[in-house]
């Protein structure tokens, strides 16, 4: 598994790199592998048209559903979540062991250089497609495997040493080449995930307090909202906001809107949602909360808030924030009625002195 390619905003949902591409490459994949179980039937009534006269049709016979099984497990592996964890690793096995087992069949009982042609259709193809997800040590485990195999095949039935020397001169440089195509494809694809990532970034959070906008948090927190009705919201403000703006200058508002957001993140839990709605407002929704522990934090942003000093130039700056807290009922319809609820009750508190929490 990959490490976390960029780092992560808690904030943000986005899938990991394994997921990200798993999205994109295994449905084509699986595609795919339905050809290749296809594939290895398919010449089953001409195995017995060439071999059953000479009597070793069965063992031919035995050869082609070795390698249909593999490939079915190829599709198995591919299509359920019970390989999830180890997707990749499957079905590398399964590929190299259906395609021994076709490479096998053709030394001992058909033309030994069919395997050149197979290895194309059955190793390169796919293994190309997986270039994303395939570690350089899986590849070079897989191929030295099959390399060596197929030469000592190929000395066990006493293929002539020009046999063997063609095989060679073919299958290395092929390796190379598709080791080659790995790692670049591999190190695009890294570059490709880290560029949607940082579009996604772009498009999902405020660029100055590194909050979620209002878009995106709206679009979350009602997603939470229909999924678990237990749920707390907070709707947020900074008192006389424009007094400092108007004293400071904005370079100095943006400043606090900076200092205000990191306090709300190191403040609230991985799983809240704290967002940007506009301007000096902001938005919190405490999933699996209820109003006393919704209260609780709501105290102890407001105080860490008014603690903190803000630096700017020579000034030393406090300020302080009102909060609305409302938690979520059966009375309440959508989750726009639970802002309208906490938006009133940040009103009160604005209108009570400001500086205080207010719920309802």
């Amino acid at each position: 598994m990959h490490k976390p390619l960029v780092p992560l905003n808690r904030l943000i949902r986005f899938e990991s790199y394994e997921e990200y591409y798993a999205q994109r490459i295994y449905k084509n994949f699986l595609l795919f592998s339905y050809i290749g179980v296809v594939l290895s039937l398919i010449y089953i009534p001409f195995d017995y048209q060439i071999h059953a006269p000479k009597g070793e049709f069965f063992y031919v016979l035995g050869g082609r559903l070795t390698t249909a099984f593999f490939a079915v497990m190829v599709v198995v592996a591919v299509a359920y979540s019970y390989f999830r964890n180890h997707r990749v690793e499957a079905i590398t096995i399964f590929g190299t062991m259906g395609f021994s087992a076709t490479v096998l069949t053709y030394l001992l009982y058909g033309n030994s250089y069919f395997f050149a042609a197979l290895a194309w259709m059955f190793y390169l193809v796919p293994t190309i497609m997986l270039a994303p997800l395939l570690s350089k040590k899986i590849y070079l485990i897989m191929e030295t495997y099959q390399i060596v195999f197929v030469a000592f095949m190929m000395s066990w039935i006493g293929s002539t040493a020009d046999a063997l020397f063609i095989y060679l001169f073919f299958a290395i440089p092929l390796a190379g080449y598709v080791f080659i195509l790995v790692v670049l494809n591999h190190r695009m694809s890294v570059e490709a995930y880290v560029n949607a990532y940082e579009n996604h970034l772009l498009m999902s959070l405020d660029s100055l307090s590194n909050l979620l906008n209002r878009r995106t948090w709206y679009e979350e927190s009602d997603r939470h909202w229909e999924n678990s009705k237990g749920i707390s919201f907070m709707m947020l403000d900074i008192d006389h906001f424009k007094r400092v703006n108007d004293t400071y200058g904005h370079e100095c508002g943006d400043r606090v809107i900076e200092t205000v957001a990191n306090i709300l993140l190191e403040q609230t839990r991985d799983y809240d949602i704290v967002g940007r709605l506009g301007g000096e407002e902001f938005g919190i929704v405490l999933p699996q909360t209820d109003l006393r522990e919704a209260k609780t934090i709501a105290e102890r942003i407001r105080h860490t808030i008014e603690s903190t000093p803000i630096i700017y130039d020579d000034h030393v700056i406090h300020v302080t924030v009102s909060i609305g807290l409302i938690e979520n009922s059966e009375n309440i319809d959508k989750f726009a009625t639970l802002v309208n609820q906490g938006d009133k009750y940040l009103y009160e508190a604005k209108e009570q002195g400001r500086n205080r929490v207010i719920s309802g």
